[in-house]
């Protein structure tokens, strides 16, 4: 009878255990969170060299570096509304249609819209790529002329130029692209 009450006891207080340690989801009581965006972080990056810095260049690559941001987070809305994957799925499935040759005239052409759309939607990754990466070089670049103390380097003011030209080049790409509306001045 006391080994028949100990393995009560034992499941009891295993079941009691279990119980206990389980993962319960907690209820959310405010928006997701969101992380924040790299590019985001990299324009406060520049602003605190350029507050620094107290140029007119300096100034003039964060006005280019703010309009490429605000490029960045346009491309990123329009890649959102592109919806890759959804035109990807229907561009297979018309692939298999056209195969099966039940489709035609009509099924050849729709296969051509999405299609374009999809070159769209990688044009688009690659320009917002190609910013990104700008952004970066413009905010090392930044640092990199606040950091140097050096009257024998090279010239700032010239350094600062060249960041800047370089980032409007590739906000050419973007402003191009369809569907990307132009965010700031060129």
């Amino acid at each position: 009878m006391a080994l028949l009450v100990v393995v009560v006891l034992l499941a009891v207080a295993a079941g009691s255990l279990l119980v206990l340690t389980r993962r319960r989801p907690v209820a959310r009581t405010g928006p997701p969170v969101r992380e924040r965006r790299l590019d985001v972080e990299w324009v406060d990056r520049a602003v605190v060299a350029v507050e620094q810095l107290h140029t007119e260049d300096a100034v003039g690559v964060l006005v280019e570096m703010r309009a490429a941001a605000a490029d960045i987070d346009a491309i990123n809305r329009t890649l959102a509304a592109l919806h890759a994957a959804r035109l990807r799925r229907t561009r297979d499935q018309l692939a298999a249609r056209l195969a099966d040759e039940s489709g035609g005239p009509p099924m050849t052409e729709a296969y051509r819209a999405v299609s374009d759309r999809l070159a769209t939607a990688e044009r688009l990754r690659a320009t917002r790529d190609a910013l990104t990466t700008r952004l970066h070089a413009c905010v090392t670049g930044l640092e990199r002329v606040r950091d140097s103390g050096h009257p024998d380097g090279p010239n700032p003011a010239a350094e600062l130029v060249e960041l800047r030209a370089a980032l409007a080049q590739v906000r050419v790409l973007a402003r191009e692209l369809p569907g990307v509306p132009a965010q700031g001045p060129p």
